[in-house]
């Protein structure tokens, strides 16, 4: 893929490396062995495979294992979203296209997956399709700072780096308790799987991420205007 952006690109590339730095260094080598596969390849690849992630949560409400295999193929979406980084960093590919398709398509994978747990048997649909509206927004005011002419806002709590995790620590809990039939949980008088509870809290951490980057903004903007 090309790289329009360093500041975009490695951000997305240091995505799996903030957690563990040693799996940077073995997907770098990995990178240098590949680097004859055009970036954009892996990124369309990592986009398919978000696809497959959103249909296998949306029948996980009637197989349970689909949530472990969802988990392995979140894993490596991730890799491969960072490997497309890394190879257009070492082959230095710049160009505005790129940029669109750095972007785009990993808005709609993200909303895939989460439109897939929306629509299972395991989420309320109005929760989980308000918790993609919310992540939805989370990507806009992001992308936002750079068109009104200052950064793109990272700020969290809920970057694509928690979302995930979430989502993969949601499915482990929600495959150990659906083995051992107990799919649901109490809270409050409450009935709601764990990933009904996981987008709950997208919502909750979506709108705070949203509020800290429409801040993030505005304190750009008045440095702006100040100078």
């Amino acid at each position: 893929m090309s790289e329009p952006n360093s500041k975009i690109r490695i951000g997305k590339s240091f995505a799996l490396h903030t957690l563990k730095y040693p799996y940077r260094i073995f997907l770098n080598s990995v990178a240098d062995r590949i680097i004859w596969i055009h970036p954009d390849v892996i990124s369309f690849a990592a986009f398919f495979i978000s696809l497959l992630i959103g249909y296998l949560y949306f029948r996980a409400g009637d197989y349970p294992i689909l949530l472990l295999i969802n988990i392995f193929l979140i894993f490596l979406r991730m890799t491969l979203n960072t490997l497309d980084g890394l190879i257009a960093l070492k082959i230095n590919r710049k160009s505005m296209v790129g940029e669109m398709v750095n972007a785009l398509p990993d808005r709609y994978a993200d909303l895939f997956i989460i439109i897939g747990i929306a629509l299972s048997r395991l989420c309320d649909l109005s929760i989980g399709m308000f918790a993609s509206l919310t992540v939805l927004l989370v990507s806009y005011t992001g992308m936002l700072g750079k068109a009104i002419g200052v950064s793109w806002q990272q700020h969290g709590p809920l970057d694509k780096v928690v979302r995930l995790f979430l989502i993969i620590l949601a499915s482990l809990i929600q495959f150990i308790l659906s083995i051992t039939n107990h799919p649901a949980i109490s809270l409050f008088n409450w009935r709601s799987s764990v990933l009904e509870l996981c987008m709950v809290l997208f919502i909750i951490l979506g709108q705070l991420t949203i509020i800290n980057r429409v801040r993030g903004m505005l304190d750009e903007i008045k440095r702006k205007e100040s100078e």
